[in-house]
């Protein structure tokens, strides 16, 4: 069985690092994006399994992201887990899981140990899951 495919994309280097490691010890095959630009090749080129995606990038945002991702049809069918800060406005958060967000963690408050327990479920299912707090 090959492993799951996880893209992460997010600007914090340090949350990077920690995600990665965590879910490479957990059997992901990991790539990471610091830009949207730069994910959406990467989600292109490695037909992820589920894209961690961060809402609050420079440039090309995670709304910005998800919307293009629409446009490529088996892209638009890939898990979107995404990454926000408690006090992203609640209008945003919605719009972002209109356009293909399967559901989010909060980037300043969720553990390492949590998110990967997400990560988990959402690749065990087989149907999207819903917005979940943390």
């Amino acid at each position: 069985m090959s492993k799951k495919k996880v893209l992460l994309i997010t600007h914090d280097s340090l949350l990077a690092t920690a995600y990665r490691g965590r879910l490479i010890r957990k059997g992901y095959n990991v790539e990471v994006a610091f830009i949207g630009q730069h994910g959406l090749f990467k989600a292109r080129r490695n037909n992820p399994d589920l894209i961690v995606l961060d809402v609050t990038l420079p440039g090309l945002n995670g709304l910005d992201v998800l919307k293009c991702l629409t446009d490529v049809p088996w892209l638009a069918k890939v898990h979107v887990v995404l990454l926000i800060e408690k006090i992203l406005n609640r209008d945003a958060l919605n719009e972002c899981l209109i356009w293909g967000g399967d559901s989010y963690l909060y980037k300043d408050t969720t553990s390492v140990a949590a998110f990967v327990e997400h990560i988990d479920k959402v690749l065990s299912s087989t149907a999207p899951s819903v917005a979940a707090e943390s």
